[in-house]
């Protein structure tokens, strides 16, 4: 008997976690089904494994498990093919593998059973997650160059040296993310002519506009404003595509004048009269609500950012917390990083301490071999800054959430106490030297990590001697 062959892509907004992830359940299933698969991944180290168009015809199943935009996305045109979500593939990967071979291989159209079935909460989310994909790598790339830098001049003088400039290129660079996240959001709903106009609104939204107009008083509306004016340019340049009608030779003219023209104009006014004076408001307001109540201003704040931050792993909430953080950090003595950056790894560290202490000193037995092996690969990308490892622990047991918040509030809370100051967006090892009290860092790292692996151990189910 001929055995089946199914193809993959799995590409998710990080490029890290859940697209690996759901390319190694793929692998798994096809070895316990004797199914042949190939499964391309389009991570942070991009493409990986291409899948040939060869391959995707000679195919029994087509999955695409994806949840920003891939690259050769026409190879799957007139294809027969699943569209699903990493994290749902990963939860439920043989319910949609079969459902994937059981296909009626004479459509011709793709088959968007998920996509038909998502929410407009889902599409919202689906869309800022794609721009967050983008707008990472400005973050990563920004702050390691602050770090060379930063680094450096603890040994020795930096002034009127290239290390100079690469800690004034990694702030620049920085300021940069907002009008990132807005031109991919607006691209992300209406594609390239939405690019530019999404900078510009982008570019109003954040500090680099107050800088280069050296405007006094003005509160940048900050990354809701992005949110804001990235879904009005996308939704405006694809009406204005859809609705404006001019004949074939004309087309050129469309979308190099009268588009960016028409949406230039409008977004400009928007922005102006609309969304920097709203969300400025909304920011100024939480700036002075924070500042003016000193350090139990500062708790509260770093509360509701490490909280964020551990709710979801790498998701829409963690980014969002990361993103508002990033945008306030500097703004005053009460806005700082040290929130972030200890709930980015905090989770991750803790789950992998709670498979060391597992079913010994007493402590509850509740992780099988392979979850120990998994614990200790959360351990080691919980020091190099990747939060997703303990993602496999809470798709298991959901109620493993709010331990690893209290985790990760513990933690920053500790740091709070013991005068622990981190303004770079570098949550791994590498980062930690740089800051203020690197002693109380470590100690903040390790107790909030501890008060997680022990939630860990007594929230999960016990496994029968």
């Amino acid at each position: 008997m001929t055995r089946q062959k199914v193809v993959a892509i799995t590409a998710c907004p990080t490029g890290i976690a859940h697209t690996f992830m759901a390319a190694n359940k793929i692998a798994a299933w096809g070895e316990e089904n004797n199914v042949i698969v190939k499964v391309e991944t389009q991570g942070s180290d991009g493409v990986k494994n291409k899948l040939s168009r060869q391959d995707i015809a000679s195919a029994d199943a087509v999955i695409l498990a994806i949840d920003v935009p891939i690259q050769d996305a026409e190879r799957f045109d007139n294809v027969p093919h699943l569209k699903i979500r990493t994290q749902e593939l990963i939860k439920n990967t043989d319910r949609y593998l079969r459902q994937a071979l059981a296909m009626d291989k004479t459509v011709t159209a793709a088959c968007e059973e998920q996509e038909e079935a998502r929410s407009a909460w889902q599409t919202f989310i689906g869309h800022i997650m794609a721009a967050i994909s983008y707008m990472l790598p400005v973050v990563v790339l920004g702050g390691l160059l602050m770090a060379v830098a930063k680094i450096t001049g603890q040994f020795i003088p930096i002034a009127g040296t290239p290390f100079e400039v690469l800690d004034k290129l990694g702030f620049m660079v920085i300021k940069f993310m907002y009008p990132v996240f807005a031109m991919y959001l607006a691209f992300s709903i209406a594609g390239k002519p939405a690019l530019i106009p999404g900078l510009i609104g982008g570019i109003m939204s954040d500090e680099v506009y107050k800088r280069f107009f050296d405007l006094d008083g003005f509160m940048p509306s900050g990354f809701f404003g992005a949110i804001a004016i990235g879904f009005f340019v996308g939704h405006l340049v694809q009406w204005l595509n859809n609705t404006i009608n001019v004949r074939a030779q004309l087309t050129t003219i469309k979308t190099m004048l009268i588009v960016p023209l028409c949406t230039g104009i409008t977004l400009v006014i928007v922005m102006q009269y609309l969304i920097n004076p709203f969300f400025g408001a909304i920011n100024q307001a939480m700036v002075e609500f924070f500042t003016s109540a000193g350090d139990t201003g500062r708790g509260f704040y770093a509360m509701m950012i490490a909280a964020g931050t551990a709710f979801d792993l790498g998701g829409p909430i963690n980014k969002a917390a990361g993103s508002v953080a990033l945008g306030l950090n500097g703004v005053s003595e009460t806005f700082d990083l040290t929130a972030r950056e200890l709930a980015i790894v905090i989770p991750s560290i803790g789950v992998g301490l709670a498979a060391l202490l597992n079913n010994r000193f007493g402590l509850p037995n509740v992780f099988s071999s392979e979850e120990k092996t998994v614990g200790g690969t959360s351990l080691l990308l919980g020091f190099i800054g990747i939060s997703e490892g303990a993602i496999p622990f809470i798709l298991k047991n959901p109620r493993l959430i709010p331990v690893l918040m209290v985790g990760a509030m513990s933690g920053a809370l500790i740091a709070i106490a013991l005068g622990v100051k981190q303004s770079l967006p570098l949550p791994a090892i590498w980062g930690w030297p740089l800051a203020t009290n690197v002693t109380g860092y470590l100690i903040s790292v390790f107790a909030g990590s501890l008060v997680c692996a022990l939630g860990v151990l007594f929230a999960s189910p016990k496994i029968a001697k």
